[in-house]
């Protein structure tokens, strides 16, 4: 099985070629030029040197029999700009290639997000959707890539399957996990107000097996499929997780009202500095203080899904992966 992997240096994209090539495929990985590599040391990955937003500077290789697209701008604070060059450009751009490649591809696996079925409500589904998150730039040009490859689909029958992931944390995760793993360090509360709500928590792991099944499952072209665990934990449950291995115990619990007025301040920073990236932002919030979940019955009975629901062995890994980098110098 030869696969071709965008955003392969990423932490969605390595995650996926450590898992392939645990399963004996050949992996090629899609990279930029100016990439960190440490993720794929090791790995047995053919490197594929280019940049998704100019379709000219890379070529998929010769024989590929699937794609999966992981690379993309993650960032719920990211303009507008930022997130149409780095998300939609780059799913034009692919879905070019690949509609350009002989033989074709078996499959076209697209990563894409839970929000665009929205948020703040349980058991989100396309007949159930949450409230919109279209306001961010990241989720309306999640949704907008969705659409391009659905109309590929349709038009040119493009092999594409949708994964909508929920909130995905797992090793690798130099963003959302490592920042939440140094405040606990500092002693910083990741709690806000009671954690009692649950979020559509998906373990990099979890959306693994879901890209393989997405992959080889036939029939399925032209769909999507959301992803999270089955088990889902409270805010409450994933931060004392995360905080256990990091043998911290948090004493203060931070109220709603207090977290918002901070959110509030470092808006108007961001505001002011371009550059300044918040930790706290009104949408991070009020995902915290909210239920969000979502429906993956569908994922369940058409893929054979079977998620791995071992919060606490996933929480220990998490810190595991941190710690190695931080012993390594790889995470200040």
């Amino acid at each position: 099985m030869r696969l071709f992997v965008t955003g392969a240096n990423g932490f969605v994209g390595s995650n996926f070629c450590r898992y392939f090539r645990e399963l004996g495929w050949d992996v090629h990985g899609l990279v930029r030029t100016t990439s960190d590599l440490h993720f794929l040391a090791g790995l047995g990955v053919h490197l594929v040197f280019g940049d998704l937003r100019y379709a000219g500077s890379f070529a998929i290789p010769d024989g590929v029999d699937y794609v999966i697209h992981a690379a993309a701008s993650t960032s719920d604070t990211a303009d507008d700009e930022t997130c149409r060059s780095n998300i939609l450009i780059p799913a034009v751009n692919l879905a070019a290639k690949v509609e350009a490649m002989a033989p074709p591809p078996k499959r076209l696996v697209a990563i894409s997000t839970a929000l665009a079925l929205g948020f703040g409500a349980p058991d989100i589904s396309e007949e159930r959707p949450g409230k919109p998150a279209d306001f961010m730039p990241y989720a309306r040009y999640k949704i907008a890539s969705e659409k391009l490859f659905l109309a590929r689909w349709k038009e040119a029958r493009l092999p594409v399957v949708i994964l909508r992931p929920g909130d995905v944390f797992g090793p690798n995760d130099r963003v959302s996990s490592a920042l939440m793993l140094r405040a606990c360090e500092r002693g910083t509360p990741l709690i806000v107000g009671q954690g009692r709500h649950r979020f559509g928590y998906c373990y990099s792991g979890n959306l693994c097996q879901a890209a393989h099944r997405a992959l080889i499952t036939e029939g399925i072209e032209g769909q999507a499929f959301t992803v999270t665990n089955g088990m889902l934990p409270t805010w409450r449950e994933f931060f004392e997780g995360l905080q256990k291995w990091m043998r911290r115990k948090q004493r203060i619990y931070v109220p709603a009202w207090t977290a918002f007025a901070i959110a509030g301040v470092m808006s108007g920073l961001k505001k002011v500095r371009r550059r300044y990236e918040p930790m706290l932002t009104y949408y991070r919030i009020k995902r915290v203080v909210t239920e969000t979940t979502y429906d993956i019955s569908r994922t369940i009975a058409d893929l054979d899904y079977r998620p791995d629901d071992d919060l606490d062995r996933q929480t220990r890994e998490i810190v595991d992966w941190y710690l190695r980098e931080k012993k390594d110098g790889l995470i200040a």
